[in-house]
């Protein structure tokens, strides 16, 4: 790769506590193999998505040092820039789960910024969400999955004391199963291309990858982030014992087998609920239902390694 200009975007709290320093290991690598190099800290939340849009027109390359949450934020920033003035994103992770990063061969921070440095890039498709937040209709996009339902429980009961303790390898399970004390699930209504359904469900959720919680929740079997398609899977209401029996199968896919699970694929999903559900894009909580998911292909570059395939 041609010495680029690159904006480094890190949040600080990342790896506990490691952006900052990681972010100056970034930047000294960087500069040293003669790309110009921008390195700004994040100060709060949404930051990430502000810094990215207001900085966009000056830069090629926006890469995101931190985990999820930090990646997701600076795609949300590019995806508000015109297409024709949209730079590439890269991610340096540095976070517990950092699904974007081993989804694409890029999970190890020094071999992420080789890639950064003298890779090239892959167009991913896009998820884009409209729902309601705070009483406001607002839209988000994500790149792995959008899930309504237990998925976002999941996300409340795995706090950052969760994941010092347990790690990228067992903190997500470890909220999996403190959420079953409390999860309720709602009444839900989705409508589809061609197709509707209504009742409780445990969870209703769209993919644009496989695996999620640190690439040990394979949630979406088969899905690929260029391929137009969206991995649709509705989850009918299960009781506790049934979810902890089913287990295993939640994580490595089989789930989708289940005569009580509907797995195919689409474009567009409506979605309402009663009581409203929340949503949780990427490892983060959004918003709640009503709300519409649409896929949007091929709309963001990706820094990756020479001819990764996934």
């Amino acid at each position: 790769m041609a010495a680029k200009r690159i904006l480094l975007i890190a949040n600080p709290a990342s790896g506990h506590h490691r952006g900052e320093r990681r972010l100056a290991q970034a930047s000294e690598r960087l500069a040293s193999l003669g790309h110009a190099v921008t390195a700004t800290l994040t100060e709060s939340a949404g930051h990430a998505t502000r810094l990215a849009k207001s900085n966009a027109p000056d830069f090629e390359i926006i890469a995101a040092l931190g985990g999820d949450g930090t990646v997701n934020e600076v795609a949300n920033g590019l995806m508000a820039v015109e297409p024709g003035e949209r730079p590439a994103l890269a991610t340096l992770p540095v976070g517990t789960g950092n699904d974007v990063a081993l989804t694409y061969g890029l999970a190890h921070f020094e071999s992420a910024i080789d890639a950064l440095a003298k890779g090239s890039t892959r167009t991913l498709d896009v998820i884009r969400v409209q729902l309601m937040r705070d009483g406001k209709s607002v839209t988000r996009h994500a790149l792995l999955f959008v899930a309504a339902g237990f998925a976002a429980e999941v996300i409340r009961k795995t706090g950052p004391r969760v994941k010092r303790i347990f790690g990228r390898r067992f903190s997500y399970s470890v909220g999996l199963f403190r959420a079953l004390a409390s999860f309720r699930a709602p009444e839900f209504s989705v409508k589809w291309d061609g197709g509707e359904t209504s009742g409780r469900m445990f969870q209703v959720c769209a993919g644009n990858t496989e695996f999620a919680a640190g690439g040990v929740m394979r949630i979406s079997p088969g899905a690929r982030p260029d391929d137009g398609l969206l991995n649709i899977s509705l989850v009918d209401a299960l009781g506790r014992l049934q979810i902890v029996r089913r287990f295993p199968s939640i994580l490595s896919g089989r789930y989708v087998e289940d005569e009580r699970v509907d797995y195919f694929t689409g474009k567009r999903l409506e979605i309402d609920a009663v009581p409203p559900a929340e949503f949780q894009a990427d490892g983060d909580i959004i918003g709640t239902t009503p709300a519409t998911i649409e896929l949007l292909p091929g709309t963001l570059k990706l820094v990756v390694h020479d001819q990764l395939q996934v």
